[in-house]
């Protein structure tokens, strides 16, 4: 009976730690080198997962979204170059989003990187 009930915890053990590692990712912004092309924002996919990208100018609040392959390029739409410092972006793998809600109000967490990634259906900060 014992032996049973340690072959049956052993074996749902590893499922739940699995379904747990689903529910929060990293976020992807290794995969990423920014740059500023004429008046764009430009960068590619540089990891060997899809990642989809948030991309706000804080100044005027117009939100990109964009799911980029590997080796995919991602343009922003274009921007005022006395403004370039006042971006913001997310990196996530497609599926997933920032746990706190892409918006200028956490603008400062979000640009030093103080974000995960979860699943459509978890709750934002």
């Amino acid at each position: 009976m014992l032996r049973g009930l340690a072959i049956a915890v052993l074996l749902v053990l590893p499922a739940l730690a699995t379904a747990q590692q689903k529910e929060s990712r990293a976020h992807m912004e290794a995969c990423l080198r920014w740059s500023l092309a004429g008046d764009r924002f430009v960068t590619r996919n540089s990891c060997d997962t899809p990642i989809s990208i948030l991309f706000l100018i804080l100044n005027d609040g117009h939100i990109t979204e964009k799911n980029v392959i590997p080796g995919g390029l991602f343009q922003s739409d274009p921007v005022d170059a006395n403004r370039a410092d006042e971006m913001m972006f997310s990196a996530c793998p497609i599926g997933y989003r920032p746990n706190l809600r892409f918006a200028s109000e956490n603008a400062e967490p979000i640009r030093v990187s103080l974000y995960n990634c979860v699943p459509p259906g978890k709750p934002t900060s």
